[in-house]
């Protein structure tokens, strides 16, 4: 029953991996630079074939960035780093902004992004609320079919406000609806490969709506769509 020691091992793991991530950072930030260097052509044209080796170079480099932002997003967050700093902010206005920041990805993915809001107030950190919408949506767009919608609501649930991200895609199986919550889950380990997600999106969902004091889960039906709530 004594934790002490699984406790200490988990807090140096979290330890080495953020040194690590930190570390990584800088060269592939300076990575990351030149490609983007030889792909404006300062340097020259490059053949069809050195074109689409440098797109892939390009893409796998943001990928690693994107998880190491993510897997030191999830450290400071969860080791008390990060503050929320809690504010009054209208609900509608928070919904809106985080579906601006995703109609790219949505237009691109040919899925259509429906907001509904409530004229609501909400006491929160609007940054992590937003972010939070963009991770949900981001994964409801990844699985959504071309053509398909995905809905993000918010409505008033008696002293609650409900926010809901609702997709038209694949599903999630009864079996991974807890887990999928957990660092580095995937309902496919093809996932990770084909969408390019970290594994850590729906982990830093979840850590920021528990220092809201609220309450994250997901509903989902096999073959026709899936549903993500929190609750604040």
């Amino acid at each position: 029953e004594d934790i002490t020691e699984r406790r200490s091992v988990e807090r140096m793991k979290d330890e080495f991996v953020s040194v690590v991530s930190h570390e990584l950072r800088t060269p592939l930030t300076s990575i990351r630079g030149a490609l983007g260097l030889v792909a404006s052509k300062f340097l020259g044209e490059l053949s069809e074939k050195g074109q689409r080796m440098l797109e892939i170079a390009i893409s796998n480099t943001d990928r690693l960035v994107r998880l190491i932002n993510d897997i030191l997003d999830i450290e400071r967050l969860e080791s008390g780093k990060v503050t929320i700093q809690k504010q009054a902010c209208d609900v509608a206005t928070v919904l809106t902004q985080a579906a601006d920041v995703m109609s790219t990805m949505a237009d691109k993915a040919e899925v259509n992004l429906v907001v509904h809001a409530q004229p609501l107030r909400l006491w929160a950190d609007p940054d992590r609320i937003i972010q939070t919408l963009t991770n949900l949506l981001s994964n409801a767009i990844k699985f959504s079919p071309p053509g398909g919608t995905v809905w993000l609501t918010a409505e008033r649930n008696g002293e609650y406000i409900l926010f809901q991200v609702r997709d038209q895609g694949r599903g999630i199986p009864a079996e991974k609806l807890e887990t999928i919550f957990e660092r580095f889950q995937q309902v496919d380990a093809s996932d990770a490969r084909q969408k390019g997600g970290s594994g850590l999106g729906l982990a830093i969902c979840r850590s920021i709506v528990r220092q809201h004091d609220g309450h994250i889960w997901a509903e989902s039906t096999i073959g026709q769509n899936s549903s993500f709530y929190f609750t604040l």
